[in-house]
């Protein structure tokens, strides 16, 4: 509440409401990200800005940007025309990241930074691509397609994977045995490797807990492909009292690790236990890993 006040009352001040002349400050900043690589941000250029607008400085930064201070040791994103009132920052990544514009003026920088006017409060990452094509799940969670080569970077502190090292027998129900037969006489579909899945639940680092050592093993190995090591790590989590919640999505990943390190009957076998949580998009990717086990053998 002290922040809105202090955010309007510093508007205010400065004259944005002034018909004739107005202040060097843009408005109106927003930042929308996209699932094409790209963050757009667009702002508004004042009327009769006095002193005059020679060109716009964008800053972006992992952190918000509440004062110009903020911004003392910070090299800017791109340097705009004065009249330039849009940006497509290209990003490789699904880091949050805050934007601010600030205006060069024939007197110099015009070092204001005023927190939802010319500086953005919310973080905004990229949006998550839509998979190659739909999938109904019956399941309570989002299935949803993830670049193996990228992955929120949060900086947490690293928590000791497992205490416990007993494992518990994943057992799979008598659906999925007989999907199991019925899938072995199915015809084949394109020898092609499925992109990885990642479930909506785990793109952000949770608080703490179960869902949050899962993220961990993600983020450290998973997304990072070594595949050996996070399916040793999902094991040893899958085998400790977990939430059933986080143990599911565990065991699918744990299916896709070894099918990514070229185990395919143990992923397929894998793949069959959870299908019951996830029937549609566990088909998929038995199918698949049978017909790489046909060419191994």
């Amino acid at each position: 509440m002290a922040q809105i006040i202090f955010t309007i009352f510093t508007f205010t001040t400065y004259g944005a409401g002034n018909q004739k002349s107005s202040r060097p400050i843009v408005r109106d900043i927003l930042a929308t990200g996209t699932a094409n690589a790209a963050i757009n941000i667009s702002w508004s250029i004042p009327k009769n800005p006095s002193p005059k607008i020679n060109r716009l400085l964008l800053y972006r930064s992992t952190r918000p940007i509440t004062s110009y201070y903020d911004l003392s040791e910070s090299t800017p994103l791109a340097t705009l025309f004065a009249n330039t009132s849009f940006y497509a920052d290209i990003i490789d990544n699904y880091i949050d990241y805050y934007y601010a514009v600030v205006a060069v003026t024939t007197a110099g920088v015009y070092d204001i930074v005023i927190p939802s006017i010319n500086s953005t409060v919310s973080g905004t990452h990229l949006k998550m691509p839509a998979p190659n094509e739909h999938i109904q799940s019956t399941a309570s969670a989002k299935e949803k397609i993830y670049s193996s080569e990228n992955m929120r970077e949060i900086p947490l502190p690293y928590l000791d994977l497992i205490e416990s090292q007993n494992k518990k027998p994943i057992k799979m129900s008598d659906k999925a045995r007989m999907e199991a037969k019925r899938l072995g006489k199915t015809q084949k579909y394109a020898h092609k490797s499925l992109a990885p899945y990642i479930f909506e639940e785990d793109l952000i680092s949770p608080d703490g807990g179960d869902a949050f050592i899962l993220f961990e093993i993600l983020r450290t190995a998973f997304i990072q492909k070594k595949y050996k090591e996070s399916a040793e790590q999902l094991e040893h989590l899958i085998g400790t009292n977990c939430a059933e919640a986080v143990k599911n999505r565990a065991i699918f990943y744990l299916a896709e690790s070894y099918y990514y390190s070229g185990d395919y009957k143990t992923a397929a076998t894998t793949f069959l236990k959870i299908y019951d949580e996830y029937p549609s998009i566990s088909k998929k990717w038995v199918d698949s890993s049978l017909d790489f086990f046909e060419i191994s053998k």
